[in-house]
């Protein structure tokens, strides 16, 4: 940790800051905080906040070596850390059943402190999804101008619309962003498992399947052998897909694989909502009649003028 982080946490008033969400692994270990102005924290992080008394109820105890955090006596039972606690996988089911994950209280409190510091605009600048403000729109028009070059060659180069794969990374960044922070921290954690992961939220066995299948490869000179290619891991593939450049090119695989795959039953070059349902769905066996779902219907209908609107 850099001295300059060290020294800011020393300066800053003590015992002022209320955790209000805890993220954990399957074993209920605590690995990423979250306080009332929603400034995420590694463990280490907070371990050195808690010693320098900057949150509000809440100790360290040493035992063989090893620090934890523990609730003060006084706190408030709803505040005590484990009831402000939620796995990592609950967090990540957010992404597609916000509704879901809001009947649990821990998240409740953040999403609304979150929802609070988004009642800044009219409602028409920001993105709703599920009935529920995600972001504003201009801050997902600078990730996707910010990527714009990419985007257009990932098109190019797989044959496919740039505004339905913008439209797509709308969707992806709108419903992620609200806790990329904390996603961030938990991936590094969790990089041996199937996750979905940047700005086109795609998953480390899509990315690996579409190398393997020849769609698109992020590193031929490393990955240069069917052998190699075989034995790529998750591990490996994390390390691509955190780069813009490369989680976009996968997005953009991923939509040209479903376009092939389904191209013996329809023609989902005339079908994007289709596309746009299948992209972000568990595998489905290709059939003559796919019906899309309302998030399909929505980049559709929705984001795609955004994307061709801000990508122009």
């Amino acid at each position: 940790m850099s001295e300059c982080y060290i020294i800011g946490f020393k300066n800053m008033q003590k015992g002022v800051v209320k955790i209000i969400l805890i993220a954990t692994d399957t074993k209920k270990k605590s690995l990423v905080f979250v306080d009332e102005n929603l400034k995420v924290y590694s463990l280490q992080e907070a371990i050195l906040a808690t010693q320098n008394n900057l949150f509000k109820n809440i100790y360290t105890v040493n035992r063989s070596g090893n620090i934890y955090l523990r609730s003060t006596r006084n706190t408030p039972v709803s505040e005590k850390l484990d009831k402000i606690s939620i796995s990592y996988y609950q967090l990540f089911y957010s992404f597609n059943d916000i509704s879901k994950i809001l009947s649990i209280p821990a998240f409740k409190k953040y999403w609304d402190k979150y929802q609070q510091d988004l009642f800044q605009e009219e409602l028409e600048n920001y993105i709703i999804i599920e009935g529920h403000r995600r972001v504003a729109k201009i801050t997902v028009k600078n990730k996707l101008i910010e990527n714009k070059d990419i985007i257009f060659s990932a098109a190019n180069r797989f044959d496919i619309d740039p505004y339905l794969l913008g439209a797509i990374l709308i969707d992806e960044i709108a419903r992620a962003i609200f806790i990329e922070g904390i996603a961030d921290m938990l991936f590094v954690q969790f990089v041996g498992r199937n996750t979905s992961i940047g700005i086109g939220q795609v998953t480390t066995d899509v990315a690996i399947d579409l190398v393997i299948y020849d769609y698109y490869n992020p590193d031929p000179n490393k990955f240069s052998s069917k052998e190699k290619i075989k034995k790529i891991t998750r591990r490996e593939i994390y390390e691509y897909l955190k780069q813009p450049k490369h989680n976009i090119f996968f997005a953009g695989a991923h939509m040209r694989s479903l376009i092939d795959e389904w191209n013996k039953f329809v023609d989902l070059n005339k079908r994007p909502e289709i596309i746009a349902t299948l992209y972000s769905r568990e595998y489905k066996k290709p059939h003559s009649n796919p019906q899309p779902n309302d998030r399909g219907s929505q980049i559709v209908n929705e984001f795609y003028s955004l994307a061709k609107e801000w990508l122009k």
